[in-house]
Order: structure tokens, then C-alpha cells, then sequence
């Protein structure tokens, strides 16, 4: 998760009503872990890639080492390959949106919180746990959203990468989690002048993704069924 950005979501949840920024519960060391590896089988248990833990005690464990990170892999990429760079913030998001499908939320989607396995992505840091404070859909559109604070700003091409990533994501979730991020994104609107605002006095990288991401989601057709039949309506005529 962006550091400042989770300050900003716990401010925006309590004082600005967004619900779906909540911040899940502070707990224990041991039930954090606890929680932690739960979260963990329940992704390998639906056929995700997680690392294996090689070391547990109460309250600390070591991870396995997944090799490259997605975040140091679009590094290596931006320069060398900004076609297969943008290609990998897609399969990202459609890899998320299959998490989704398999009725899981991550709590933290970045592209260091995910790696390559056999072509594959896959997730580990599941500290966050948003479905612990709010329904499963409101989580999942919680999770797109915050992945666009990525997808936004790193992606080469913008114009054809967010709307590809977009699409990767939606083919595989609910019309609840649609509805999810369409209310998510109305409410993020509604406080996008005052993050303007408080840009004018200093545009931090985390207000300069809100606002990229929010921008990019406005606009974006979220609600599936009215996309869908906007499309039919143009093939008829």
C-alpha cells in the first residue's frame, strides 16, 4: 500500500463518508499473522500463486523468495519494452479480476505486492483485510480502485492501457462489484475539488494518483449492463 495514501484513506473514510476506504482493524501481532496466513490458504486454496512460508514462530514468519517482484520487472521493462511494460499492468488486473471471481479480496493491490510465477501472477502481503469491514463486493471495487492509483500514472500509453486494464478486470467480476465501483468512484468525485484544493498547496505523489485515478474511473463506462447495451444499440443500428 502507498504509505501516506493509507492516512489519507482513514481521513477520507471517517470524515468524508467513504466507506469503501475504510481501513481494516488494527490487531495483535499474533492475529495479525494469524490473519495473514489464513488469507494466504484461501488464495492457494482458489489456485493463486502464494509464497510458501519457510519460517513461522507467534509473530514473525519468512517468505519464500518469489524471485522478481511485477514492480521490479515494469522497472527493468519501461525503457526496454514499454509494450510488454503496459502489457503486464494489464494481465495484473485481469489477474485480479479473477481473484474477484473466486469471491476473494486483496486489500493491498500493487504491482510490489504481486510477482511472476510460470507467466503467472502471483500475490502475497495480505495485511489488509477490507472484507473484514465491509461486504465482499464493496472491497473487490475497493481493490480496482486503488490498483488504478497504479495502473494511472505508470502506464506508458494511458490512453489504451487503462481502458485495456479495465476491461480485464470487469470480464471477470460480479454486476455487485461493478455497482461497487461505480459508487465508489461517484463518491470519490464528489471530493475530488478539495484534493485539487489541497494539490494547489502541495501536489503529493499520492493526491496526484487520487486524482488520476478518480479522473480515468469518471469516465470510464462502469456500469456493465449499460455499457453492454450501449454496444448492442450501436451493432443494431
Amino acid at each position: 500500500m502507498l504509505p501516506r495514501f493509507v492516512s489519507f484513506q482513514g481521513l477520507a473514510a471517517r470524515l468524508l463518508s467513504v466507506p469503501h476506504l475504510r481501513p481494516s482493524p488494527q490487531l495483535s501481532p499474533e492475529a495479525m499473522q494469524t490473519r495473514e496466513i489464513s488469507r494466504m490458504r484461501a488464495f492457494a486454496a482458489a489456485g493463486f500463486a502464494v509464497p510458501a512460508i519457510a519460517y513461522q514462530s507467534k509473530t514473525a514468519m519468512v517468505m519464500e523468495d518469489v524471485g522478481q517482484t511485477l514492480a521490479s520487472r515494469l522497472r527493468d521493462l519501461r525503457v526496454a519494452d514499454p509494450e510488454a511494460h503496459d502489457a503486464f499492468l494489464v494481465q495484473a488486473a485481469e489477474a485480479l479480476g479473477r481473484v474477484h471471481a473466486a469471491g476473494l479480496s486483496h486489500g493491498r493491490p500493487h504491482v510490489r505486492d504481486f510477482f511472476l510465477r510460470d507467466g503467472e501472477v502471483g500475490f502475497m502481503d495480505f495485511e489488509e483485510d477490507p472484507a473484514s469491514v465491509m461486504p465482499l463486493e464493496m472491497a473487490q471495487a475497493r481493490d480496482i480502485f486503488l490498483y488504478f492509483l497504479v495502473v494511472t500514472t505508470a502506464s506508458i500509453r494511458p490512453d489504451e492501457t487503462c481502458p485495456a486494464a479495465l476491461e480485464a478486470w470487469s470480464r471477470h467480476v460480479s454486476e455487485a462489484a461493478h455497482r461497487e465501483l461505480h459508487a465508489l468512484t461517484t463518491l470519490a468525485g464528489r471530493i475530488l475539488p478539495l484534493v485539487r484544493l489541497i494539490g494547489r498547496v502541495h501536489m503529493g505523489s499520492d493526491l496526484r494518483r487520487f486524482i488520476m485515478a478518480t479522473e480515468f474511473l469518471m469516465k470510464a463506462p462502469l456500469d456493465r449492463t449499460e455499457s453492454s447495451n450501449t454496444a448492442k444499440a450501436g451493432q443494431d443500428g
